[in-house]
């Protein structure tokens, strides 16, 4: 979805569980039946090579499903993917597999909070259960008494809830180039490269950085030879577009020099495949256009409930029904002037209605902001869960003109929508918005630990990237700039991901 980028500071909220030393060297999943060990012999006469709870459904659905890792040189079996918040750990049973026959398999259990301080054989008592409230050391004896080995077993419960969107206050930061002064200011992605365009009233400025979570942009004065909409600014991977006060569309390579391209439109609704796409406006109605105009193209008329102006910003993401590349708007006012709950998708050729209106919890809504992110859905019959591609829709103006605090969802790619639940919403101490811009920047999130070796022939795992929000600026209800970027996070995938 974008281009990945180092995380720009420390990450707290990851240590969302139990602490643990991320030394992670063998994920053994039952039924891999792949793995290559590289064990001296003497190691795998004591090698436990599966782990897993037995199923017991008034502790959890699926609980015989919960996938262990395995690190044998630090002696550690343990859920990376804690088990929810307020799971009873109290008395569970286990499953234990190894790679030769072993003489004992004995259980520590020490500081628990049910279970009084004993041992438990697992190769003489399989059934009993265990209280894993407090420290609990698996020790495997070699069927020739000649080797031991010590394995601390952990089984992981979130202290939080994962599957919530978190907006940490502590992240904001200032928004690049706002000034008291300023009356307009929008952010766009150009190639490689983010641009802030502000202006004043008389004067303009651009800011760019290589990143959306950069802590200093270079600014740059910019000499307009027009008096800017800065809300149309738009951005393909090569130029940048923008239209003036009365309408007529101008293009700059680097947002310093501007040149008219010899068109006039009402609106402008994003860019797509090195195009910019727009409204004209004509005595007998609305028409779509695009430029620069393709070979043989012809302006089509704008179907009466398709939003001439104030829509979202556009997104272009891969569609599963597809072959090209969809665009989405949604929202905005009809030529009649009335704010509109539909999603409009463009296809390199057409424009279509995407929304169900009769399944879509979607309101009227202008200026709201929309973005591909995640959620994650259970895998049916396990405790495993699978990440899902999700459309979010957030701030913009109702229809009776005060804003919308909800955010509302669609893993249909648009088709239908719901509002979110209580995981997923706007916190009460970030204002509600229109006219936003956000961006999702992938980042390099590495898990704490010291040298390891990885066990299998796959390297073991020890960074991964983790997808953020990044929300520039927009307006209040009173029509001012806010100075804010929010960056939020979806907390499961600040977790160490289950391979």
């Amino acid at each position: 979805m974008t281009k990945k980028t180092l995380l720009y500071s420390v990450l707290v909220m990851c240590v969302m569980f139990t602490s643990l030393p991320m030394l992670m060297s063998c994920n053994k999943d039952k039924d891999d039946d792949n793995s290559v060990y590289s064990y001296s012999t003497s190691q795998q006469t004591t090698l436990v090579t599966g782990f897993g709870l037995q199923a017991d459904s008034k502790v959890l659905a699926n609980l015989d499903s919960v996938h262990f890792t395995i690190d044998y040189d630090n002696g550690l079996i343990y859920n990376a993917d804690s088990l929810p918040v307020g799971t009873d750990v109290t008395a569970l049973k286990v499953k234990v597999e190894f790679l030769n026959t072993v003489n004992s398999a004995v259980f520590n259990i020490t500081g628990a909070t049910v279970q009084a301080d004993t041992t438990i054989n697992y190769t003489t008592s399989m059934t009993r259960s265990i209280d894993f409230s407090g420290k609990t050391v698996l020790t495997v004896t070699s069927a020739d008494k000649s080797r031991a080995k010590d394995y601390e077993v952990k089984v992981l419960v979130h202290k939080v809830t994962p599957d919530t969107l978190v907006w940490d206050p502590s992240w904001r930061r200032d928004l690049p180039g706002y000034r008291h002064s300023a009356i307009g200011l929008k952010a766009v992605k150009q190639g490689d490269l983010y641009r802030i365009m502000n202006f004043n009233g008389e004067e303009s400025y651009l800011f760019t950085a290589s990143a959306p979570n950069q802590p200093t942009w270079d600014k740059q004065w910019v000499s307009l030879p027009f008096t800017p909409q800065i809300p149309s600014l738009t951005a393909t991977d090569d130029a940048l577009y923008m239209l003036d006060t009365d309408g007529v569309l101008y293009t700059s390579v680097d947002g310093l020099d501007w040149s008219p391209c010899g068109v006039t439109w009402h609106s402008v609704l994003g860019a797509y495949d090195g195009r910019v796409l727009g409204i004209i406006s004509g005595e007998d109605g609305y028409y779509h256009d695009v430029y620069p105009r393709t070979e043989g193209f012809v302006s089509a008329r704008v179907a009466d409930d398709f939003p001439v102006s104030h829509s979202s910003d556009m997104i272009v993401t891969d569609n599963t029904w597809t072959v090209a590349q969809q665009a989405m708007i949604v929202g905005g006012l009809d030529s009649q002037g009335n704010a509109v709950s539909d999603v409009w998708g463009f296809d390199g050729n057409k424009w279509g209605k995407i929304n169900n209106i009769h399944s879509s919890l979607l309101p009227a809504l202008t200026d709201a902001t929309l973005f591909a992110y995640y959620t994650y859905k259970t895998v049916s019959g396990t405790r495993r869960y699978a990440r899902q591609e999700t459309w979010y829709v957030m701030g913009g103006k109702l229809a009776d003109g005060s804003l919308n605090g909800d955010i509302y969802l669609s893993s249909t790619q648009g088709i239908t929508w719901y509002k979110s639940d209580a995981t997923i919403t706007q916190p009460g101490f970030m204002p509600k918005f229109y006219g936003a811009q956000a961006f999702v920047n992938f980042e390099t999130i590495t898990a704490a630990g010291g040298n390891f070796m990885p066990r299998r022939i796959a390297s073991a795992v020890t960074s991964w990237e983790c997808p953020f929000i990044y929300l520039f600026g927009g307006y209040n209800d009173q029509n001012a700039l806010l100075p804010y970027v929010w960056r939020g996070v979806y907390n499961r995938m600040t977790n160490y991901p289950v391979y």
